[in-house]
């Protein structure tokens, strides 16, 4: 089972950059964990998990920067920040970074640039997920409200059902943060 969250940013665009893709919360680097990984006990190499949608993950906020100048659209809410966080021990971090991702195009892969960081250093392995808040198509501003958190649980919902992970049936309102 997946909590989900998303909220728009106002302040900065680069902390936030800076914060999801920190290497000591997404990187996989214990041997032990490397090795169920790897399924190979010589394999002892180091892995991050931080992908770009529609833009590098290494560039992202240089690129999301350029999106903003080419539209004019510099002030007001800078990104959006999304959150999906899996209850401990029901996914690996491969399988959290890949149903990151596909929430990710699901949702705003054909419109928005999103970096997806998967964080690994809390005992519920989660995604954030960093929404550009202008658009690379035309520059129109993503629209959060309501039925956007609401498509992005229902998505989270149907992958966690994909994958045979556990969904809360009757959510009631919006579930806390402090589930995991």
């Amino acid at each position: 089972m997946a909590t989900t969250k998303i909220w728009p940013v106002h302040d900065s665009l680069k902390r936030l950059v800076d914060y999801a893709g920190n290497p000591e919360k997404t990187e996989y680097s214990d041997l032990k964990n490397t090795l169920h990984y790897a399924g190979n006990k010589e394999k002892t190499e180091n892995f991050y998990f931080v992908s770009g949608i529609n833009c590098d993950a290494d560039k992202a906020y240089e690129q999301m920067i350029h999106v903003k100048k080419h539209f004019g659209k510099m002030h007001g809410n800078v990104a959006y920040h999304g959150y999906q966080s899996f209850r401990p021990g029901e996914v690996t971090p491969q399988q959290c970074h890949e149903i990151g991702l596909k929430l990710a195009r699901q949702l705003w892969g054909e419109r928005y640039q999103v970096l997806v960081a998967t964080h690994l250093d809390k005992d519920h392995i989660h995604n954030h997920l960093l929404i550009n808040s202008v658009s690379f198509v035309d520059g129109k501003k993503f629209n959060d409200n309501k039925k956007a958190y609401y498509d992005m649980r229902d998505a989270s919902d149907r992958l966690c059902r994909e994958y045979g992970l556990s969904v809360i049936e009757k959510p009631r309102g919006q579930t806390p943060r402090s589930i995991y």
